[in-house]
């Protein structure tokens, strides 16, 4: 596996996440893009991730759960946890931005959680692809109650499961 890395900026509040691929930037999009793609990777290992609402374009939103399916994880197990995407601009194959919240699942925004910006950039070099995601927050708290939280092993995790699926 390809290793992750984490740059952590509470002055600007921002986690930046990259990782490099071995795979062109076109088959990185298709894995956000793509609601069968999307459900097989979302989520970090032991979790399935299913969509209630799947609609990937500017204006558009991602609703979506995850469920921890893996007796492993202790209490986890069984756990759902619900998340809302609201799709802001799409630059395909090169970049998108969107609002990612906490929900339940009707898609309520659950306000006592952190909402976080997203911009996911995908840079193709020599034949292979760096994912650049910025996560930005209102706060510096907020920030550091998701890196509290696990964001940083999770997201880890999840790309762990990207990467397998595009050596498929």
């Amino acid at each position: 596996m390809a290793e992750t890395k984490v740059t952590k900026d509470l002055e600007n509040k921002t986690l930046i996440i990259e990782r490099e691929f071995d795979a062109p930037k076109e088959k990185l999009w298709r894995a956000y893009a793509d609601k069968e793609w999307f459900e097989k990777w979302w989520g970090p290992e032991g979790w399935e991730t299913t969509t209630k609402t799947f609609d990937f374009k500017p204006g558009g939103r991602v609703h979506y759960a995850m469920k921890c399916t893996d007796k492993n994880q202790g209490e986890w197990f069984g756990q759902e946890s619900w998340g809302l995407m609201d799709i802001v601009t799409v630059d395909e194959p090169n970049r998108f931005e969107a609002l990612d919240h906490f929900s339940n699942s009707e898609g309520t925004v659950d306000s006592d959680m952190p909402t976080q910006k997203f911009i996911v950039e995908f840079i193709e070099e020599n034949g292979k692809s760096r994912l650049v995601c910025s996560s930005i927050c209102e706060t510096a708290e907020q920030l550091e109650q998701l890196v509290k939280m696990g964001m940083v092993e999770g997201f880890s995790s999840q790309l762990n499961r990207l990467e397998r699926l595009l050596a498929e």
